[in-house]
């Protein structure tokens, strides 16, 4: 055994016993079948947060030819009143239009649907609650760690179960959080206070939502009395609840929260809305987004034919946070770009802020296709390569409105989808949406990485080379000669080793794993995950590093471990 397989084996003392590493590093264990779906291959850098394709690109307008084509069928069965969707990048829309009309019972005179429409968006709402509590902990002004009754000192909760023999416990051993509530994982109820069912199991009527439970929207008080009445579907954080009244109360908490960081607590906003208005509305220029409709605004109010009564209810300052809103396409586009680009010159959050709500919370282990995020549904969907890449967004659905707001963040774009009418499925118009747009982006970004990175490479003396790839999806080094030496040889891997984005623009690192582990279907990620950093550094840097500078002919490779750069051959 090297000098080298002997370091990583004491470094590794505490992943696996030296005897067991023995065995499988002395011989050579046979792979399962369909070992490369467990190799953890890496994706490809995502460039397009910073330089996406342009809207005039061939393939962007190839691809969003056959969107068109799709939803113009899709309108054409009918059963739709108003559409409006836009497919996004940081930079500009790639696609954006407008279907029917703004007044679905009026549709002999009603004017057409533009990107100035404000629909109500129903859940969709939510998303800006959590985008408004990240402003706010970016200030300072509050953690989302911090419990509910930090807010509230006097509130109350129910952690009893419905069988007398549970233990009683106490609610200092399960507090509720802002995080809890912001990821559906506090065991609130749906919709608090809820209806009674009286004549079951002869009918369902007083189930659902109000008003169609029979109850009026709640106030901050009847909210507050359902929260203490009643029990909580689960313990909180251990499965996950979806909860209007967990989002409604988040928003309250939001506006408790600024209130008590200010040195002039009366002069802040004393509703949810105003604090909306403040942070987010009038920053992004968001002139399309409210939650009432009023004489100034309702010439721009889509009315759709089923339930047009939604188009003027107040849900009142309780509930406006979890589905209260409206928006326009115009709006969803600014609020898609500031999200897929925290470098953008409207965008409200940091990147960390960003990458902390770009991450799951609860997978279903009932399949393996769905997920809970910080607000955020999450659905799988395949790329070209035939990989699942995660689809984020949020859906809303209410009578006769029904919207999705969505982010493919490994290819940086965003699809919105807002409507009116009968057909209640905008999830399916946007999943259909990504699926026709996918093939189409990893193009692009293949092609676009090969520009970048690939290409054979050589130092000034000729005693350093490089030869890198793109292949389904993701960089390899298939070459790389450092002062005369075969790194890859020392590495371990004589054929190739994939290239992984530290997550910096042009900085990659060779993704080595754990020989004798890699590929493994019992390991799969983990020995990527825990070899990334174990090598060392030489010079203050890892030695499996390296970073790219310049563009086109003056573009170098840097290997800072030996000082070594190296040019496009």
């Amino acid at each position: 055994m090297t000098p080298v397989m002997q370091s990583l084996l004491m470094l590794l003392a505490g992943v696996a016993s030296s005897t067991l590493y023995s065995q499988y590093l002395g011989g050579k264990p046979g792979r399962i079948e369909g070992s490369e779906r467990f190799s953890c291959r890496p994706f490809l850098p995502k460039l397009f947060v910073e330089t996406p394709p342009p809207a005039d690109h061939p393939l962007m307008r190839d691809a969003t030819r056959l969107v068109n084509e799709y939803l113009s069928k899709r309108f054409e069965k009918g059963d739709i009143d108003s559409l409006s969707v836009a497919i996004v990048t940081s930079k500009e829309p790639l696609y954006e239009k407008n279907f029917g009309v703004m007044r679905g019972n009026e549709s002999a005179i009603s004017p057409a649907t533009n990107s100035h429409s404000s629909y109500r968006i129903a859940s969709v709402s939510k998303l800006l609650i959590v985008l408004e509590g990240h402003i706010l902990a970016q200030r300072g002004a509050l953690s989302w760690d911090d419990r509910i009754t930090k807010f509230f000192p006097g509130m109350s909760y129910r952690l009893d179960g419905f069988h007398s023999n549970h233990p009683e416990v106490p609610l200092s051993n399960a507090p509720i959080t802002l995080f809890d509530m912001a990821t559906h994982m506090s065991g609130m109820g749906r919709d608090w206070p809820p209806g009674t069912v009286s004549d079951w199991p002869h009918d369902m009527r007083g189930g659902g939502p109000p008003p169609s439970n029979g109850l009026p929207f709640p106030d901050h008080a009847s909210l507050f009395r359902a929260i203490a009445k009643h029990r909580l579907t689960s313990p909180p954080f251990s499965y996950p609840a979806y909860s209007n009244s967990a989002t409604g109360l988040l928003g309250v908490a939001l506006v408790a929260a600024n209130r008590m960081a200010s040195k002039n607590p009366s002069q802040e906003p004393d509703t949810y809305a105003a604090l909306l208005k403040r942070d987010i509305f009038d920053p992004l220029g968001l002139n399309g987004s409210h939650f009432l409709t009023t004489d100034q605004n309702k010439n721009l109010i889509v009315v759709p034919s089923l339930g047009p009564e939604v188009a003027d209810q107040d849900f009142l300052d309780a509930m406006n946070p979890a589905a209260g809103q409206f928006m326009s396409l115009h709006d969803s586009v600014i609020l898609l770009q500031t999200l897929l680009d925290p470098g953008h010159p409207r965008s409200l959050l940091t990147r960390y802020s960003m990458d902390k709500w770009l991450q799951p919370v609860h997978s279903f282990e009932e399949d393996d296709w769905t997920e809970i995020g910080f607000i955020w549904e999450i659905i799988k969907a395949r790329d070209s390569n035939d990989r699942l890449r995660r689809v984020y967004w949020k859906l809303g659905a209410m009578v006769g409105f029904h919207s999705a707001i969505a982010i493919h963040p490994g290819t940086s774009y965003g699809v919105s989808v807002l409507m009116g009418g009968h057909y209640p499925d905008a999830a399916k118009l946007a999943y259909d949406i990504f699926d026709i747009m996918q093939p189409f982006m990893d193009k692009v970004l293949a092609d676009y990485s090969q520009r970048l990175y690939s290409g054979t490479w050589s130092s000034p003396d000729g005693r350093s080379s490089a030869h890198i790839l793109v292949e389904k999806g993701t960089l390899y080094i298939d070459k790389f000669v450092l002062n005369g030496t075969d790194v890859l040889q020392i590495f371990h891997s004589p054929g190739r080793l994939a290239l992984r984005s530290s997550e910096r623009r042009d900085e990659l690192r060779l993704d080595t794993g754990l020989p004798g582990y890699n590929g493994e279907k019992h390991m799969g990620c983990y020995p990527y995950w825990n070899g990334q950093d174990i090598w060392g550094l030489r010079n203050e840097a890892p030695i499996n590093l390296i970073y790219f500078t310049s563009e086109g002919s003056s573009r170098t490779l840097h290997v800072p471990s030996v000082e070594v750069t190296m040019k496009r051959s």
